[in-house]
């Protein structure tokens, strides 16, 4: 998903976030409506939903924040440059009027020099034109120092933030290889471009169903089973502000199934299980492993893969799993 780079203070970056996070409680406030009592297995499914709905949402608020944080530190450098030359700018023009005050109070030929008035009018003018340098330069310095102690409060945020996801990434990474070991399993990395769902489903097709997928192939398949079975799918789907898919929202994800880096997700993975009539394992750190399908083709070698929430830092990821060797 992309980033926004809009936001031009921290301010603004949060009050977006505290938006979103409004419209993603609407969006599943509607995807909760859709559970008729008793379909225990369309609560399963929109609960499995609403849980990777909110960590995408929690992952590229992270991420966001990071990328805040890089962008208003370049940006310091400029505002400090620019700072410094109107300091240098203030005092060139007070020196500069300091000296024709001079020239035109200096007396000429053998006149007497008279003494600068110490009170009175002419002497508060000369008090705040000698001012008036040091009033601008510690005007200057307040800026700076709230705009450095503003990025050194972002640059620890953003440290902190990061240390957190190597950590969390690597704690799951190791949760999920012990889950899958149990098993007999290992998993095998796939590539991160946004294709990574369908890639391990191929890869999982290519090796124990005998025949060789691309994913490609696997989007082409989604994309189809998705557009023969609306009604399967639409109560299930809703746009970014919590609207139920129209038919033409439906038609436009099927297009970008086809033919874009869109993420898939359970959508897709339920659309994939009942095109190839083959049960789809998730295995996922804290959670049980989901089970779709594999009531319905019992005696189909499933398909498995590992759903990786923090790995990369910016949403959800993919692999498969092999059998170990």
């Amino acid at each position: 998903m992309p980033l926004h780079t809009s936001d031009s203070s921290l301010e603004e970056l949060e009050a977006r976030h505290r938006r979103e996070k409004k419209d993603l409680s609407a969006k599943i406030m509607a995807l909760k409506k859709t559970v008729t009592k008793g379909d225990k297995r369309k609560k399963k499914e929109v609960a499995t939903e609403i849980a990777l709905l909110e960590a995408e949402q929690n992952d590229r608020h992270g991420a966001e924040i990071k990328e805040f944080s890089a962008s208003s530190n370049s940006q310091q450098k400029e505002h400090d440059a620019a700072d410094a030359a109107d300091v240098e700018g203030s005092l060139a023009t007070a020196v500069s009027n300091v000296s024709v005050s001079e020239a035109a109070d200096k007396p000429s030929g053998d006149q007497p020099a008279q003494a600068a008035p110490s009170s009175g009018l002419y002497a508060s003018r000369a008090g705040a034109q000698a001012k008036l340098p040091g009033n601008k330069k510690n005007k200057a310095k307040q800026r700076q120092q709230r705009k450095e102690e503003e990025m050194r409060r972002l640059q620890e945020e953003a440290e902190a933030e990061a240390e957190n996801m190597v950590d969390v990434a690597a704690q799951e990474s190791e949760a999920i290889e012990k889950l899958v070991a149990r098993d007999g399993l290992v998993v095998q990395d796939i590539r991160a471009d946004g294709h990574c769902l369908y890639s391990a489903i191929a890869d999982q097709v290519s090796l124990y169903h005998g025949s060789s997928s691309s994913y490609q192939d696997m989007r082409r398949l989604a994309a189809q089973y998705m557009r023969q079975h609306r009604d399967d799918f639409m109560p299930f789907m809703v746009t970014d502000d919590g609207d139920m898919f129209t038919d033409a929202d439906f038609e436009s994800h099927c297009s970008r199934i086809e033919s874009t880096a869109d993420w898939g997700g359970h959508q897709e993975i339920t659309a994939l299980s009942h095109a190839l009539q083959t049960p789809v394992l998730v295995y996922q750190a804290g959670m049980p492993v989901l089970r779709i399908g594999d009531d319905l083709y019992p005696s189909k070698h499933p398909v498995k893969l590992s759903y990786h929430r923090h790995a990369y830092g910016l949403g959800e990821h993919y692999n498969s799993l092999r059998k170990a060797q």
